[in-house]
């Protein structure tokens, strides 16, 4: 049996997965990157060694647990944080730290490679990174999912014109498809032939690994922040999200928000405040709960921190008011991408580590007014090897990602009994916001 790998390079880790073609998971793994270095001038920085020491030890196990089970591993794909980049020498070599998509130097990764005072350099993100260094190839493409914020033109499937002129010096690689073939890695890693496939962003392996394909369904991703993505004929676009194409007609219309886990980092025993938050019923406190400064969807405000409109009574009012905060500044994501031209909401998919939480899945699906269905077992690391599979069969990427079987999800239906509260204090956000959205 053939398998498939996918390959995830979060903030915190990396991790590959092993999936057949039947869509069942068969192995995973995962390995610790370097720590994010945040400079008094709000870079974000990370050593990008540690992308290839992580590739090394998560590429192999996962190999050696296909032997084990008598897999045949065929084909890989790649997924990573939008934006996250490194500046390399021609050989390949990292002449810069990792830049992270969320640095604060400048308001865009070109910006960013600017800054960096490295001319005549070679512009990679992640993926094209790794893939030069598992083919051997210094040339690798990038696909236009994870080079759309550094200035591709999904009109032309090609670098803008002002993405080159903003480039200078520093070279940027070819634009392909995702699902392109990539190249084969080398025989000197001593792995299977695996063939590479052009991957995208971590954002559209996790909806796509949440699967619906029907337009109108939607997937939140919960994990150190939060990532939104609804299936969409149209491309729409407006301050703080954007759409990515999956070849050959489906668009992907979101953004992410820098609410998220990281908002639940004050707070211990989550467990025990889960269950107490959900008996505790709708916060008095309205709260935008986030940790620092800046944000970028729901609202793009680089300035703005945490707002709230008192101080909670207690831990319990507390973590039931930030829950509520991030639910809110979902349901208005979702609004915003109606407004622009995106479809009405009809299905909403939750995935990451936030999908395990009953209590705060309840709540979103309340303050949504829809049933939300819970997959916490798939994630971008799935959907990358989703990409994998499908780029391995000849046709339309999208037509095949939707063939591949899924696991089902946990339902959550709104609580009626909180409905009316919850958009009181829903509207009351709306109004705490309301100077902070440009």
């Amino acid at each position: 049996m053939n398998g498939f790998i996918g390959l995830d390079f979060a903030t915190e880790s990396a991790r590959a997965l092993l999936l057949n073609e039947a869509g069942q998971v068969l192995a995973r793994t995962s390995a610790k990157l370097a720590p994010v270095i945040v400079g008094a001038d709000g870079s974000r920085k990370q050593d990008p060694k540690s992308w290839i020491l992580a590739l090394d030890q998560i590429l192999s196990e996962i190999c050696q647990q296909a032997t084990d089970l008598k897999i045949n591993p065929i084909a890989l794909s790649i997924t990573a944080t939008s934006g996250t980049f490194v500046l390399c020498d021609q050989t390949g070599a990292p002449l810069s730290d990792g830049v992270m998509y969320n640095d604060g130097t400048a308001n865009s990764p070109l910006e960013r490679a600017a800054k960096l005072g490295f001319p005549n350099s070679y512009f990679k993100h992640v993926p094209e990174y790794l893939v030069s260094y598992l083919t051997g190839e210094n040339n690798c493409a990038t696909d236009w999912s994870h080079a759309l914020k550094t200035g591709v033109d999904l009109a032309s499937k090609d670098w803008s014109p002002a993405a080159r002129a903003q480039a200078g010096s520093i070279g940027l690689p070819i634009v392909c498809a995702p699902g392109a073939l990539l190249g084969e890695v080398s025989k000197s890693h001593k792995l299977p032939p695996l063939k590479i496939y052009a991957g995208m962003t971590d954002g559209c392996t996790a909806q796509i690994s949440a699967g619906g394909a029907d337009f109108g369904n939607a997937v939140t991703t919960l994990g150190t922040t939060m990532v939104l993505k609804l299936i969409s004929k149209v491309n729409v676009s407006g301050p703080g999200f954007y759409s990515h194409l999956v070849p050959e007609s489906m668009w992907l219309a979101g953004g992410a928000s820098n609410l998220g886990g990281i908002s639940l980092q004050e707070f211990s025993d989550l467990n025990a405040l889960g269950q107490r938050a959900g008996e505790y019923g709708p916060a008095k406190t309205i709260r935008y709960p986030l940790v620092g400064s800046g944000e970028r969807f729901p609202i793009a405000n680089k300035n703005l921190t945490a707002l709230a409109t008192e101080e909670s009574s207690d831990e319990v009012e507390n973590y039931r008011s930030t829950l509520e905060g991030i639910g809110f500044a979902e349901r208005l994501s979702y609004e915003i991408l109606r407004a622009a031209g995106a479809p009405a909401l009809n299905a909403v998919t939750t995935v990451g580590g936030g999908a395990k939480s009953a209590t705060w899945n309840l709540i979103r699906a309340t303050i949504l007014n829809l049933e939300i269905t819970a997959r916490p077992d798939a994630g971008s690391d799935l959907g990358a090897a989703m990409i994998a599979v499908a780029a391995s069969s000849s046709g339309s990427l999208s037509e095949n990602l939707a063939k591949i079987a899924l696991q089902p999800g946990t339902h959550y239906e709104p609580l009626r009994t909180e409905s009316s509260r919850i958009q009181e204090s829903y509207e009351k956000f709306l109004v705490l916001i309301a100077n902070h959205r440009g």
